[in-house]
């Protein structure tokens, strides 16, 4: 009779049977939940994609011009005539001006005894240029022009009707008209502003007020007085802009680069300049772009509106909102140390509360976010001021304390916000150049956070 008390034959079973399908599904379902609960306790935040890009540093700036410029003064009083248009070349000894003492030309030529004077093709041809160039050149934004086109042309108009009245100098054989030739050869103005001698030397912060410059302009047909100014010219074509800059780095920035590229916003041409500065007793700086070219396009300007084009920077663009400041533990080279995995990180001393007096050394990975040609820059997260550190293979130690700051952003390509270090090559009110491919920078299509205020190190973050 079988005997069931007997150990003999009977049959153990475990609880459940091992089924690696089931294993398998409770792995997954593990990660799945484990994952969802850091999805969704993790901070959703505005990502930006680093790419390549370029970034140009337009400035604008409001500068005085600088020419050689020379005045004439009337050597009679009465009524003056000019016959040449304002900005044309005048050689010395060519007519300028007649200056009529009594009247008589005009009271000729109010009674229709001179000869009225026609327009030659040249004539046409003149003003045919002037509304050609005004019309190729016009914006909108610079309405100002529409009065230079009126001046030029009313300048060349006059130029056409004064030879009626050099044809009435001849016929009345007057001695109280008398015609008088340019001593200078120059671009011929017709106006003065008590600035013509300022040089860059004599140039102060004053100058820049425009609120009390005045500008005299002398009109064809005017009366006039012996010994006032009749006309100006500018006697060479190398000329130049004074700006004011914002600080001595800005001032000293603009004379490293030599030369650099501007644009006149007038008419939005461009020239090089070569550059040069100075500082006054103040400590105002100015800068002093000088040009061999171009003069006689503003040669009837003081104050000139102009950009200063520097070089585009290339390299990864990324926005200044990302960008932010971090505090690091500064350690000698010799201290940083490779793990057994291959981590980098720094040997620690670690001392015993149930032992007091006994220490050991433990191995704390540390990877570094940037270095110097004697210091490693690590993270604050694992490592506290205060605490010792010991040189492998030697009794150095070294008391954690030492710290500096590094410029970064936030790179979250694997899920949380982690330092990296940039290397600002140029910036503007959005976006910063920063250099790419560098040791412990960014790359192109990294993804970092947009706004950095938003984040804490080493918070999960998802988008």
């Amino acid at each position: 009779m079988f005997d069931n008390s007997s150990g003999e034959g009977r049959r153990f079973s475990l609880p459940f049977h091992l089924n690696l399908p089931i294993l398998l599904l409770t792995a997954l379902l593990a990660y799945f939940m484990i994952y969802s609960f850091s999805f969704l306790t993790s901070k959703k935040t505005d990502v930006y994609e680093v790419r390549m890009g370029t970034l140009a540093e337009d400035t604008v700036y409001r500068g005085i011009a600088l020419r050689n410029e020379v005045i004439t003064k009337s050597e009679y009083t009465g009524i003056v005539n000019f016959y040449n248009k304002e900005t044309d070349r005048i050689g010395a000894g060519g007519l300028a001006y007649t200056v009529d003492e009594k009247g008589e030309l005009q009271e000729y030529l109010r009674k229709g005894e001179g000869e009225t004077s026609s327009l030659t093709p040249r004539d046409y041809a003149a003003f045919r240029d002037e509304i050609i160039d005004f019309t190729n050149d016009f914006d909108l934004r610079s309405f100002q022009t529409v009065y230079d086109l009126k001046n030029s042309m009313m300048s060349a108009s006059q130029k056409v009707s004064n030879r009626s009245i050099l044809e009435g100098i001849e016929d009345l054989s007057s001695t109280s008209i008398h015609t008088c030739y340019a001593g200078e050869s120059g671009d011929i103005i017709y106006s003065v502003d008590g600035m013509e001698s300022l040089t860059f030397e004599t140039l102060s912060l004053g100058d820049f007020n425009e609120s009390s410059y005045k500008k005299t302009t002398i009109e064809n047909n005017q009366q006039i007085k012996k010994g006032a100014p009749v006309y100006k010219v500018s006697t060479s074509e190398k000329w130049g802009i004074a700006i004011r800059a914002a600080s001595e780095e800005e001032a000293q920035a603009m004379v490293a680069e030599q030369y650099l590229q501007v644009r006149f916003l007038k008419n939005s041409t461009s020239a090089w300049a070569s550059v040069t500065a100075r500082n006054d007793d103040s400590g105002n700086w100015f800068v002093l772009l000088s040009f061999t070219n171009s003069m006689v396009n503003f040669c009837t300007d003081r104050y000139l509106d102009i950009e200063i084009i520097t070089n585009q920077r290339s390299g990864l663009k990324v926005p200044n909102s990302s960008i932010t400041k971090g505090e690091f533990f500064l350690i000698p080279h010799d201290f940083l140390t490779i793990g057994q995995g291959g981590e980098k990180g720094v040997l620690l001393e670690v001392y015993n509360e149930d032992a007091p007096g006994s220490r050991s050394v433990e191995f704390i990975p540390s990877t570094p976010y940037s270095e110097t040609e004697d210091y490693y820059y690590l993270d604050q997260s694992v490592l506290r001021a205060g605490e010792i550190i010991d040189m492998p293979g030697s009794s150095a130690q070294y008391t954690l304390g030492e710290m500096a700051e590094l410029t970064g952003v936030y790179y979250i390509n694997k899920g949380y916000a982690d330092f990296r270090q940039v290397n600002i090559l140029s910036q503007n009110e959005e976006f910063a150049i920063v250099e790419s491919g560098a040791l412990y920078g960014l790359m192109e299509y990294d993804y970092i956070v947009l706004y950095a205020d938003t984040i804490n190190p080493e918070e999960f973050v998802h988008h």
